[in-house]
């Protein structure tokens, strides 16, 4: 005969503790922003700066610790804008740029992540800089700061190093950024990528951004989807099926009804981006 325990309270403790002690998802991140800044307000030059400042403050809003973000940026130094929304100090009281962004520090960030993410965990990558290819989907990304560049293969075999994690999330913006997809095209990858432009565009500025901030148009209209507003805190209905999460699927859908420059691309052999949003606990 099946008894009750005689004390509930001291099993739904353990069970308690037993969730607690359990490894739970971490959620990592690695921005590369490739050109140094040195003056605000200019045209395909300050968007370096205030482009990866946004996936910085989007990434701390849907819940990536900063130890856990990876900032790869000109010389290794924030860049002092004069605009205190876009300054790390004034809005986190800390700088935000772990390191200078060279294609050896490329490499030793994903090598170092080879033994920290798990089998539980999410990686995103973000990249932002110049890219060159054409109709044949081979893209080359500058490192304009050192004269450097990464294939889209390279891009794809530092990342292939690291072979324990749960999913993957990739975003691009470059010119020709589309080159990128076919890299991550096999099925079992667990990997969504959104990329600026096809193989054959180029990608552009934000035609008119709402406080005037110069910005790229894929990573203003981007880190809007998935905060669900503009940086004037004008919301941005693109959770549309109201769950309370944007899911890469919805963030693809909203940056494709927005942007009117070049089009944006989605990269899900494995049927993950409606299911993956990064926002979530365990995205």
């Amino acid at each position: 005969m099946f008894r009750r325990p005689r004390n509930r309270s001291t099993v739904l403790c353990l069970l308690c503790v037993i969730s607690l002690l359990a490894p739970g998802c971490t959620k990592y991140a690695v921005l590369i922003s490739t050109n140094e800044v040195s003056a605000d307000d200019v045209i395909i030059h300050s968007e370096w700066w205030y482009d990866l400042f946004a996936q910085y403050q989007m990434l701390r809003e849907q819940g990536f610790d900063d130890a856990d973000i990876y900032v790869l940026y000109g010389n290794g130094t924030d860049w002092n804008t004069s605009h205190p929304e876009y300054n790390a100090t004034t809005q986190f009281g800390h700088s935000i740029t772990d390191m200078a962004v060279s294609k050896a520090d490329i490499q030793t960030v994903f090598t170092n992540l080879q033994s920290q993410v798990g089998s539980r965990d999410h990686l995103y990558v973000w990249w932002m800089g110049h890219g060159s290819g054409g109709a044949a989907c081979n893209l080359t990304m500058s490192i304009s700061n050192t004269g450097e560049s990464v294939t889209d293969a390279e891009l794809a075999s530092y990342l292939s190093g690291i072979t324990s994690y749960r999913k993957r999330s990739i975003n691009i913006m470059t010119c020709h950024s589309g080159g990128l997809v076919d890299d991550f095209s096999a099925a079992g990858n667990k990997t969504v990528l959104l990329a600026s432009s096809t193989c054959a565009e180029s990608s552009y500025d934000e035609p008119s951004t709402c406080d005037g901030i110069l910005r790229a148009e894929f990573n203003y209209d981007q880190p809007n989807a998935l905060r669900e507003q503009d940086p004037c805190a004008t919301a941005v209905a693109a959770d549309t099926d109201g769950d309370g999460s944007v899911s890469w699927q919805e963030a693809f859908q909203s940056v494709q009804a927005t942007m009117t420059t070049s089009t944006p691309q989605l990269g899900d052999p494995d049927s993950l981006a409606a299911t993956t949003a990064i926002g979530d606990s365990w995205p």
